[in-house]
C-alpha cells in the first residue's frame, strides 16, 4: 500500500547547529524567525544561508541516528520506516512537507527535502502556504485556512487513490502541530509523534471513526458560507444565527470563517450544494435561458456552477470586468461580433463557460454549459 506522508517542518536543523555557532546566530534566528526573504537585509539572509549550508552538510552525511537527533521531522519519518530504511524509499510513497512562508522555513524544508531525495524517494515537495508564520494571529489564521483548503482538496484525493495517510507531527510548531492534530483526527489514518526524551519510542495514534454530519446552519446559510469561503468579510448582521465557533470577528464586528467554520464547511459543501435552488447574489441577474439551463443540470454540476457564482459575484462588485479578466480561473473574454453588446464569457473549468453581460453595477447572466453550446449561442 502506498502512503502519503504529510510532515510539519519546523527550525531544528538551523536551531542545532546554530547553538554549536555561538549566542549572535541563535539570536539571528530567533529574531528573524517569522520574516520572508524580501524582508531580511543582506547580512541577515547571508549569514542564515551560511547557517543552512553547514546544516545541509552535516545532515546529508549522517548515519540514519544522526540525522534523526539533527531533524525532528526526520526522526518521525525515519522510525516510522524503521529496518531496511533504503528499500522502503524506493516505494511509491509520497511526502509532503508543511513549511511556513518564512525564509528559515523554506530554507529548512529544502533541506529536508533533499536528504529525502538522497535516500531514494521520487516524490518529495514543499507546501508554504502564503502567509503562514507565527508573526500575528492574522498570518497564522490566513495561512492555517490554506491548509484546510488544501487537506480537502488534495489529501481526500490521495485516499480515493487508495493512500495510507500518515500526519507526521514530530516537527514543526507547536502552534500548528495543535491544528494539523485537529486535521488529522478528519484526513488521516494516523498520526505520530515522538516524545521528547532520547530513548522515547514513536507514537502512532491510529485514525478515530470521526464523522462531521450536516449542520442545519450550513443549510440555512449557505449563500453567507459561499462568500465567506471566498473572502467575503461579513459584518455581525450577516452571520446572525452562525455559531461563533464557526467564525473570527474583530472589535469593529467584521467576520470572517474561522479555521474550524472552514473544516466544517469543506467536509459539507459538496452535497449542500447538490441540494441548493440557484442562489441570488447581490449584483447577478439571471435572465431566463440561464435559468433554464441551471435547471437541467446534473446536480453535481450544480454545486459547480453555484460555487462559481459567488466568487465571479464578489470579484465583479469589487472590481467589475477587469477583475474577471485578471483571475487565472475564470479568465473572462469577449465575444467578438456584438457590437455594443460586449456579451462575454468566464469559465467554470477547462469545458464549461458562463456567458454574460455587464449592465452598469450589474452582471446579466445569459447561459450556462458546455463550450461550445454556450459559445454557439451565447
Amino acid at each position: 500500500m502506498s502512503r502519503l506522508f504529510i510532515s510539519t517542518v519546523g527550525t531544528s536543523l538551523l536551531t542545532g547547529v546554530a547553538r554549536d555557532s555561538g549566542p549572535e546566530i541563535s539570536h539571528l534566528l530567533c529574531a528573524t524567525a517569522n520574516l520572508r526573504e524580501n524582508e531580511l537585509d543582506h547580512e541577515q539572509k547571508e549569514a542564515i544561508k551560511g547557517l543552512a549550508s553547514k546544516a545541509e552538510t552535516i545532515l546529508l552525511g549522517a548515519s540514519v541516528s544522526e540525522a534523526c537527533r539533527r531533524s525532528a521531522e526526520l526522526n518521525g519519518i525515519l522510525m516510522y520506516y524503521g529496518p531496511g530504511l533504503r528499500d522502503r524509499a524506493n516505494s511509491q510513497d509520497s511526502h509532503f512537507l508543511i513549511s511556513t512562508d518564512t525564509f528559515q522555513g523554506q530554507i529548512t524544508s529544502g533541506i529536508v527535502k533533499q536528504y529525502l531525495l538522497n535516500l531514494g524517494w521520487r516524490d518529495v515537495r514543499v507546501f508554504g502556504p502564503p502567509g503562514l508564520s507565527t508573526k500575528d494571529s492574522r498570518s497564522f489564521t490566513s495561512g492555517v485556512k490554506t491548509i484546510v483548503k488544501w487537506c480537502k482538496e488534495e489529501v481526500s484525493e490521495y485516499r480515493k487513490r487508495g493512500y495510507h495517510i500518515v500526519f507526521n507531527l514530530v516537527g514543526g510548531f507547536k502552534s500548528l502541530q495543535g491544528v494539523m492534530n485537529t486535521l488529522g483526527m478528519f484526513y488521516a489514518d494516523e498520526i505520530i509523534y515522538i516524545f521528547e526524551a532520547e530513548t522515547a519510542d514513536l507514537i502512532r495514534i491510529p485514525r478515530l471513526p470521526i464523522r462531521m454530519d450536516v449542520q442545519p446552519v450550513l443549510q440555512e446559510k449557505t449563500k453567507i458560507f459561499l462568500l465567506l469561503e471566498n473572502g467575503y468579510i461579513a459584518q455581525r448582521d450577516d452571520v446572525q444565527d452562525i455559531p461563533e465557533i464557526y467564525l473570527d470577528c474583530d472589535e469593529a464586528g467584521s467576520c470572517t470563517l474561522s479555521e474550524w467554520g472552514l473544516l466544517v464547511w469543506e467536509e459539507n459543501k459538496r452535497s449542500i450544494l447538490e441540494a441548493a435552488p440557484l442562489l441570488d447574489f447581490e449584483g447577478l441577474i439571471y435572465e431566463k435561458s440561464f435559468v433554464k439551463d441551471f435547471e437541467r443540470l446534473e446536480k453535481t454540476r450544480r454545486a459547480d456552477v453555484l460555487a462559481t457564482l459567488a466568487q465571479v459575484a464578489l470579484i465583479f462588485k469589487e472590481n467589475g470586468l477587469a477583475g474577471l479578466r485578471e483571475h487565472s480561473g475564470l479568465q473572462y473574454k469577449n465575444y467578438q461580433g456584438f457590437g455594443d453588446k460586449e456579451i462575454g464569457h468566464f469559465r467554470l473549468n477547462q469545458d464549461w463557460r458562463v456567458s454574460c453581460r455587464a449592465e452598469g453595477a450589474a452582471l446579466r447572466l445569459r447561459h450556462v454549459g458546455p463550450h461550445d453550446y454556450v459559445n454557439d449561442n451565447p
